[in-house]
């Protein structure tokens, strides 16, 4: 195999800040980001060329468009209902370079909302997932799902804002225990790796909120990470973070379809 070496080059416009998991609007271009904090923000970047990230472009954070500063994390208190959507806008980001790591408090201030260690974030036939690891009241996650508007990333977003919803909140270990990394299924389910605070499972989520298991790390305790599946459907690729371990399962998938 021939070796090829490339010179990083960071894309500073895209903001400095813990970041975590990327997804792409295929149809606008935009590209979303997750910050791993406990008050984290999730992050819009509108690239001049969207093909061409490093030209840079305008960050941004999500805000609900009613709700100044809102605490999305639900831990004293629910602020956001399961299975409601709102109506959420984009705030410009200044400064983009943070040597303070302040983004998330300038974000805030200005009237973003903050979230629970946002992590793993998918997109999927136009709508994107990510996760929030602590969120909910007992601190077992979060998975929310944004779609974005006819008009993403134009002037005219406020002629039909963005939505946001927050599609599964766990209250049971059982059902799901620390969301990390995100992938969907072929046949529509939102697959999950918990990161929890013992035996970490493969969770399987349906449209309708029912969660399932997949699959349990019987090696150690370390997370699953990196969920995703072969182009064709049939396999999924899934690591155990230490020792760094690759696994490809390749089903029978028919069994778990709804």
């Amino acid at each position: 195999l021939k070796r090829i070496t490339t010179t990083p080059n960071p894309i500073k416009q895209m903001g400095r800040f813990r970041h975590e998991a990327v997804a792409f609007d295929k149809k606008s271009g935009a590209v979303y980001q997750t910050e791993d904090r406990k008050d984290g923000m999730i992050y819009r970047y509108l690239p001049n060329d969207t093909t061409k990230l490093l030209k840079g472009g305008i960050l941004q954070a999500l805000a609900f468009e009613d709700q100044f500063a809102l605490d999305t994390r639900n831990w004293n208190e629910d602020k956001v209902l399961q299975n409601q959507t709102y109506n959420v806008k984009w705030i410009n980001i200044k400064n983009v370079k943070s040597p303070d790591d302040d983004l998330r408090y300038q974000g805030f201030n200005n009237g973003c909302a903050r979230f629970a260690r946002p992590e793993g974030m998918w997109e999927n036939n136009g709508e994107i997932f990510f996760t929030c690891t602590t969120g909910g009241n007992k601190g077992l996650g979060q998975i929310w799902k944004y779609i974005p508007s006819p008009y993403e990333g134009t002037n005219n977003e406020s002629k039909e804002p963005s939505k946001l919803e927050l599609f599964f909140e766990s209250d049971d270990s059982k059902s799901l225990d620390m969301c990390d990394n995100i992938t969907v299924s072929p046949w529509g389910d939102i697959i999950i790796c918990e990161d929890g605070r013992g035996v970490d499972y493969l969770v399987g989520i349906r449209p309708n909120g029912e969660s399932y298991k997949i699959a349990k790390n019987v090696l150690n305790n370390s997370e699953l990470a990196g969920a995703c599946f072969s182009p064709d459907g049939k396999t999924l690729f899934i690591n155990i973070y230490k020792p760094t371990i690759t696994l490809a399962i390749t089903g029978p998938w028919d069994r778990l379809k709804s």
